[in-house]
């Protein structure tokens, strides 16, 4: 199984940066995901200055990472409707050492009925433009039907998109199953109720739905089961998550 990212999602401001940056620079399929919209990010608050710190201390440890910023409301509808708000466009300009974008994905948490409806071609436009990164939509019975037609619109022009399997909308709620993805060349990701404890169990369902044409990826997010009992993300769980992986790579020769 083609397993691309590993993402520890919800690091924040009360996640230390070099403990962090040391614990990365052992996992190569390690991703972080870092939440973001107007009231925990704007250009004044601890989230945009921790942002900033991370970035600096990732410089000066010559160290480049996978890094995805996960867009909530309310600033998920202005993407959905083509529009950059000013702090997540400085966000998407940032930098690493070798000059690639430091988020090279752009996860939006959008669920059709609770947010606006995205502008089909406005959303297409703006990742074509940022073709430099890669955005990921949250597949669930919501999105269903503007997923099927945006990827009809994407595969005729060659761009493409990540999706994540959202069935809760980010409550962390572990699905009945694991389903196989949704189509044969999009990459896949998998959340809700993944953890340290459980994940090889979790692979070992995901791997055994992939249809034999599937060469899209596989990428895992974790968030709610890397918490402390403080509620704030681990990073010695974060560490055990991501050794269990590599563990289950290993076993099966991947």
């Amino acid at each position: 199984m083609n397993i691309q990212y590993v993402t520890c999602s919800g690091v924040n401001e009360h996640t230390d940066v070099e403990d962090l940056a040391f614990l990365l620079r052992g996992y190569k399929r390690a991703e972080i995901g870092v939440q973001v919209n107007e009231k925990k990010c704007s250009y004044r608050s601890d989230r945009m200055a921790w942002i900033m710190n991370l970035a600096a201390t990732l410089r000066i440890r010559n160290q480049v990472i996978n890094a995805a910023l996960h867009v909530n409301p309310s600033w998920v509808e202005d993407v959905g409707q083509g529009i950059l708000p000013r702090e997540l466009h400085s966000l998407m300009l940032m930098r690493n050492v070798k000059g690639d974008p430091l988020f090279q994905r752009i996860q939006l948490n959008f669920k059709i009925g609770r947010d606006r409806t995205p502008d089909m071609y406005k959303l297409f436009e703006l990742i074509r433009t940022y073709a430099s990164r890669r955005f990921i939509f949250s597949y669930n019975e919501a999105n269903a039907e503007f997923i099927s037609k945006f990827y009809k619109l994407c595969q005729e022009f060659g761009v493409a998109f990540d999706l994540l399997y959202d069935d809760s909308h980010g409550e962390g709620i572990e699905p009945k199953e694991r389903k196989a993805p949704v189509f044969f060349n999009v990459r896949q990701g998998y959340a809700g109720g993944i953890g340290p404890e459980n994940v090889a169990d979790v692979l070992d369902s995901i791997n055994s739905n992939l249809p034999l044409n599937f060469y899209g990826g596989i990428t895992l997010d974790a968030e709610g089961r890397l918490k402390s009992d403080k509620n704030r993300i681990s990073l010695s769980r974060c560490s055990s998550y991501l050794a269990e992986v590599h563990h289950w790579l290993a076993m099966h020769d991947a």
